[in-house]
């Protein structure tokens, strides 16, 4: 291309390439009374003169390339949306923040779904870390289940380290000292203490009643200042833009449909949740069922150690839950029976052990037995702002080795240091990467291994073939919970 040295050749070469219709007459008579004078004073002052029919003539068409940006920015001002600031609440949650309440002190920071042992174990702990926490419960009545009544000493040792052992005066808790194994297809019997030597610096287990370590735990809650129980039935969680801003719930007093908003959600209704499935994809697998039978039993025949006793027909397991009862839990293959009691009758009654006979046969003939799926719900990842997902609605493994309750104060343990370093809970940046720190401490704090253990242990023991017909004899669970000791301590 031919280079052009001075300004009248860059003049002339732009209106030699415009159209003839763009060559107006004042502008070209401008440009050839322009070429008649050499300095550049002249040009420059014929270039004033004429600088309002320049500008008529030419920036139409840049007016139009304005206009037609102009449109096409404001067409597309949703996808250039700045996400909000780390520090700074989105506008509409801060809109319905402030009106939730009458003082903007009183709205909470956080809301949990669901007074289990997860949402009042972790309201306590957050109120003391100075967080403003509201609990939404549907019952606040004794819960009467029982899943998660073993404590292991790992657990037990988590419980005191969050300030909260004093849950468990008033549940008549035993300690748990080990577990022994009763093979009865084997014929062996063999035994694991948790403590190796007497002066061995390892806390016994606790086992209990599940309802009254639940009523333990609220009342230590309730007693804190920042924390707000609300008996409700959490409908739905009220989202923004893709954000959990809040949940939509019916209060059970006056039966109305409320909404509450904060910048974190804490899901934790169990494992029947509602909730779940509008977070995750991953549906709870039901390997089995479990019954449990409550049965008296004298103070002198009371268990330190959790009893498991592996038969043809059946494996259960006994241990206490209070100064006068015991809990028979036993693993159902498959579809639960639809006369249990006969089921029961059969199957456990025979292997029972003799001094525990007559106690389970008038438990059973009185009904007083539950029976709950046995789920396996491996943990997933939420990367979904403003909500986190924990306890039994989050992950799920076989209670045969009862690890849950330690897996639930951990993961409150490891949330709790996570959101001491995180002043506002709306900044989602930085929650979003405590939920990754998160998901790999799990893994390396034993909670992978406890969950993939419970599955292991169940399968040992409840899966037959024409090539196996037994079970694994019992010094393979053995070997198990000796690899898993230094897990459950």
């Amino acid at each position: 291309m031919r280079r052009i040295r001075n300004t009248n050749s860059w003049v002339h070469f732009y209106f030699e390439s415009l159209p003839e219709v763009r060559r107006t007459k004042s502008f070209w008579n401008f440009y050839q009374e322009s070429k008649m004078t050499t300095s550049s004073e002249s040009f420059f002052s014929y270039l004033y003169n004429y600088f309002e029919d320049f500008l008529f003539y030419i920036t139409k068409d840049v007016l139009l390339v304005f206009a037609l940006t102009f449109i096409t920015l404001m067409c597309c001002k949703k996808c250039w949306k700045q996400k909000p600031s780390g520090t700074q609440l989105k506008p509409t949650l801060k809109k319905k923040w402030d009106t939730s309440s009458t003082l903007k002190e009183e709205s909470p920071e956080i809301i949990i779904v669901g007074a289990g042992v997860l949402g009042s174990a972790f309201a306590a702990v957050l109120a003391r870390d100075d967080r403003r926490v509201t609990v939404i419960e549907r019952s606040m009545s004794e819960p009467d289940t029982f899943a998660g009544e073993v404590l292991q000493p790992g657990g037990y040792k988590i419980l005191k380290l969050l300030g909260l052992e004093n849950s468990l005066e008033g549940c008549e808790a035993s300690k748990l000292r080990g577990f022994q194994i009763h093979d009865l297809v084997n014929k062996e019997k063999n035994n694991l203490f948790f403590r190796l030597v007497e002066n061995e610096d390892i806390e016994d287990g606790r086992s209990f009643r599940h309802g009254r370590f639940v009523m333990g735990l609220r009342k230590i809650a309730m007693a804190e200042s920042n924390v707000k129980f609300i008996e409700g039935t959490v409908i739905n969680l009220v989202e923004d833009d893709g954000c959990i801003i809040g949940v939509q719930y019916k209060d059970k007093k006056s039966e109305n449909v409320k909404e509450l908003y904060a910048p974190l959600t804490v899901v934790a209704d169990g494992l029947f949740s509602n909730i779940r499935k509008h977070l995750i994809s991953q549906k709870p697998n039901v390997t089995s069922h479990v019954a449990g039978v409550t049965m008296k039993t004298p103070q002198e025949l009371l268990l330190t150690k959790m009893n498991t006793i592996i038969s043809d027909s059946s494996v259960f397991s006994i241990y206490t839950i209070s100064y006068s009862e015991s809990r028979v839990l036993i693993n159902i293959a498959g579809e639960v029976p639809r006369n249990l009691k006969d089921y029961l009758m059969q199957s456990v009654y025979p292997v029972m052990p003799d001094h525990h006979k007559e106690s389970f046969c008038e438990a059973v003939q009185n009904i007083n037995f539950k029976v709950l799926p046995a789920d396996y719900l491996p943990a997933a990842t939420l990367n979904k702002s403003g909500v986190i997902l924990l306890g039994d609605a989050y992950n799920i493994r076989h209670p045969l080795t009862g690890g849950g309750m330690s897996i639930i104060l951990s993961d409150i343990a490891i949330w709790r240091n996570l959101l001491q370093n995180i002043p506002w809970l709306d900044n989602y940046e930085a929650i979003l990467q405590a939920k990754k720190k998160f998901y790999w401490l799990r893994k390396m704090n034993c909670t992978f291994v406890m969950n993939i253990s419970a599955e292991l242990t169940h399968q040992m023991f409840s899966a037959k073939d024409s090539c196996h017909p037994n079970p694994l004899p019992s010094s393979s669970f053995l070997e198990l919970l000796q690899y898993m000791r230094c897990i459950l301590l």
